[in-house]
């Protein structure tokens, strides 16, 4: 079977046949945790209107070297899920760098640098993407759960007298045990 020239024509009708391209506005980040009250640190459901931004993660899988005979080549042996950021807007009062430096805190006691059990800080971290055009919120087209995520990097927040009145933005970086990805409620295209 002979390769196809490339055709201007053919991606079209291939990226329409699937809807068209995916856009990266229109997500939503949703933190949930089971053992402890994420609320009693500020971190609440306005959370997901705030974030600016956050990539879907990385999965790799790690190899080692395999040598039997002749050419040594790759096995895989695990999965490797490095971590994420995001980047929050904060409101007049810094109600969510307070959260986030909070959050910290509880995992590593800033006076007597204890650390909390592994339960009592981290959550689940759910990453929804929705069509460019959706209206309904409930159905994304694809989304992610990081599970027992935390907050590893609480980074630094830019202040400065040049910048007029830009909105703050609070980078934070995650940890996280693995990330699965969640049950497609739309299954349209492949």
């Amino acid at each position: 079977m002979a390769d196809e020239v490339f055709s201007p024509n053919k991606l079209r009708s291939i990226v329409a046949a699937r809807g068209g391209f995916a856009t990266s506005e229109k997500f939503e980040v949703i933190f949930t945790a089971s053992k402890w009250n994420l609320s009693s640190i500020g971190i609440n459901s306005d959370f997901k209107y705030l974030c600016e931004n956050v990539a879907l993660p990385t999965k790799s899988i790690s190899g080692t070297d395999k040598f039997i005979y002749g050419i040594n080549y790759q096995m895989p042996y695990r999965h490797a899920y490095p971590e994420i950021a995001m980047t929050f807007y904060c409101t007049k009062h810094m109600a969510e760098k307070k959260a986030f430096d909070k959050w910290q805190n509880g995992i590593v006691n800033p006076h007597t640098g204890d650390l909390s059990y592994y339960d009592e800080y981290t959550c689940d971290i759910t990453v929804k993407k929705f069509h460019k055009d959706a209206v309904d919120f409930t159905k994304p087209v694809y989304a992610i759960k990081l599970e027992k995520a935390w907050p590893s990097i609480v980074a630094e927040v830019q202040l400065t007298h040049s910048a007029g009145n830009e909105i703050t933005r609070l980078p934070v970086t995650f940890q996280y045990k693995k990330w699965i990805p969640q049950l497609e409620t739309r299954t349209k295209n492949p």
